[in-house]
């Protein structure tokens, strides 16, 4: 388990000599940066926690003008080191990174007094004192607190210990790192599971090209991994994993890593992009709903003015829309990005760094003006602490449909592939795509029909394909059309003999190859597109009736989830091995089972 802290505090308090007594590591890394004493941008560092681990360290600056990088230095850490000199006490900057502290939901913070050495201890305690205070009317809580001199070595060794005290008190889900597990993952992930890395830091390194840092969350990247980088959508390669100067094989939320990148170039990549296990990991918006912690205080946070917003580590200008009478405000980026639900954001003065607002983003992308009121009344009425679980009821109640991974009750609902229906939803939906069709008098694409029926292609896919299963459409190539296709009147009189053949076959199969009847490929694949036959490898035909009826038989008496070998199955259907495989594989492509290597596991049931 790895652990990434990082400190906070006002400018020249002593944070970057801190980090250097804790772990050796002189974090000053730009020109400007040593030339002036004073941290610009994020430097890092890291020491062996008692059990061996690394702890990564990030010094975040302290001065105003770096705000935004106060925010990139923030957004993953385990754990906070609040800094304040005994001989300044608390300052205005000290206020303001409190404010983004807690903006940012980060309540594990230790207070700790350093420069100990150049004060008595009245002085000492008077600076603790006032310091608490400010933790308790800003933050709401009473942070530990302890007093060091980096320059003197004094408490430094105690600091250590805390700090490894405190990070063994957190608790992270225990991942399966096998190839099936992560395979699992990148085909149901939800925005809790995925992997993810905001970068921070591109350059180019000689023998590996293009390379990537950050603090990697969530899940675990391994070198030979696909990944999305988001908000471009371009898939990338890990060529090569470093943590903490160790060439790894692995990396593991949450550490700093350096990663280089197979199929992108340096000038493609930029800092607030993120690296994702799956497109499915998040969502990429240029236009945001967020609820404000604080009600915007009047004369700031105008309709239609700018402000700029920072989370991860991106940020951007954006027109800001207050709701009337409500803490819910609608932002529009200047530039896309890649966000979470539920992520904590800044809102920071357009031109300044004076910090106007914080909150959560709790919806991505515009919806249509009939839903609009519906949206806000169900924004409003979230919990204050909302969980995935909860957008996941949110999408249902305003849509009628959501992704099946993110609900545990999935009985009273209709699944198609990858998407949960509710009754209505799947009926009315029906009607609408049936009345699109009779309108139009012509077949029509996903595609054609996604502009047509107001919904988005992906879930618009997988309705179409069970509505097709249902046969309750026809589908032929690409195009779908009205008919359930079992009027064997339509069929010609060479579709009437390969049927017929078919239906005597039974569980022998029709092989198309070992027929010589004239036209019957193109006829297959009428009866294929009209309902009539099932395709399985090695161009063997099924009748549909009697698949239908082997996928019940095999499915029958089992649960999701359930798991079953190839013996089991064909004791189930009574077929050879020969015809068993293709059905099975056959029944893995229309969603009912998946492989995981010699068993089978129930994805649905009839």
């Amino acid at each position: 388990m790895s652990y990434v802290v990082g400190t906070a505090g006002h400018v020249d308090h002593g944070k970057s000599a801190l980090i250097k007594a804790l772990t050796g590591i002189e974090t000053a890394h730009l020109p400007q940066e040593k030339k002036r004493g004073m941290t610009i941008d994020l430097g890092f560092a890291f020491f062996k926690h008692n059990n061996g681990e690394a702890v990564g360290v990030i010094d975040v600056p302290g001065h105003e003008r770096f705000i935004r990088n106060m925010v990139a230095g923030v957004w993953s850490l385990d754990m906070v080191l609040f800094v304040v000199a005994a001989d300044e006490g608390w300052m205005p900057m000290s206020t303001d990174h409190l404010k983004v502290i807690t903006a940012m939901g980060i309540d594990n913070v230790t207070l700790v007094i350093t420069k100990s050495d150049l004060v008595d201890k009245d002085m000492l305690a008077l600076v603790e004192e006032e310091a608490l205070e400010q933790f308790l009317d800003i933050g709401g809580f009473i942070p530990d607190s302890l007093s060091v001199s980096a320059h003197q070595s004094l408490g430094i060794d105690a600091l250590k210990h805390h700090i490894c005290k405190k990070l063994d008190t957190l608790s992270r889900p225990v991942l399966d790192s096998s190839a099936t597990a992560l395979q699992d993952r990148q085909q149901n992930v939800s925005q809790q599971q995925a992997g993810r890395l905001y970068i921070d830091r591109v350059f180019t390194v000689n023998g590996v090209g293009t390379t990537v840092t950050g603090s990697l969350c969530g899940g675990e990247f391994h070198v030979g991994q696909k990944l999305v980088m988001q908000p471009s959508g371009t898939e990338v390669q890990v060529k090569s994993l470093q943590s903490y100067h160790q060439n790894i094989q692995t990396a593991s939320p949450v550490s700093r890593v350096a990663i280089g990148l197979k199929g992108i170039k340096k000038k493609d990549v930029q800092r607030g992009f993120c690296l994702l296990e799956s497109k499915e990991g998040a969502f990429v918006a240029d236009e945001l709903i967020v609820r404000l912690d604080a009600l915007p205080e009047r004369g700031k946070c105008r309709n239609n003015s700018e402000v700029e917003v920072a989370f991860g580590t991106f940020n951007t200008l954006a027109t800001i829309f207050v709701f009337k009478g409500t803490n819910l405000a609608r932002l529009r980026l200047k530039d896309p990005a890649c966000c979470f639900w539920n992520q904590r954001l800044l809102l920071i003065q357009h031109g300044g760094s004076n910090i106007v607002n914080s909150g959560g983003i709790l919806w991505t992308g515009a919806v249509s003006k009939p839903l609009r009121n519906k949206l806000y009344d169900l924004l409003m009425n979230l919990p204050e602490n909302p969980e995935w679980r909860d957008y996941v009821t949110l999408n249902m109640a305003l849509y009628g449909y959501a992704k099946k991974g993110g609900l545990a009750d999935k009985e009273q609902y209709q699944i198609c592939g990858e998407w949960l229906f509710t009754q209505e939803c799947y009926q009315s939906s029906f009607e609408h795509i049936v009345a699109t069709l009779e309108h139009e008098k012509i077949d029509l694409s996903v595609n054609e029909l996604s502009g047509k029926v107001q919904m988005s292609v992906p879930v618009l896919s997988d309705l179409l394909k069970q509505l097709v299963v249902d046969g309750k459409l026809r589908q032929n190539d690409d195009l779908y059309s009205l008919g359930n296709g079992r009027n064997e009147a339509e069929l010609s009189s060479i579709a009437k003999q390969i049927l017929n053949k078919m239906v005597e076959a039974q569980k022998q199969g029709f092989e198309a190859e070992k027929e010589k009847l004239p036209g019957a490929q193109k006829e297959l694949r009428n009866l294929v597109r009209l309902g009539f036959a099932v395709p399985l490898e090695g161009k063997i035909y099924f009748e549909k009736n009697l698949y239908d009826s082997l996928v019940t038989g095999i499915i029958q008496g089992r649960q999701i989830d359930d798991r079953f070998d190839i013996a089991e199955a064909r004791e189930c259907a009574g077929l050879s091995r020969k015809y068993m495989i293709p059905v099975l594989n056959r029944m893995e492509s229309d969603g009912w089972i998946k492989r995981d290597n010699n068993v089978r596991q129930v994805l649905r049931l009839q």
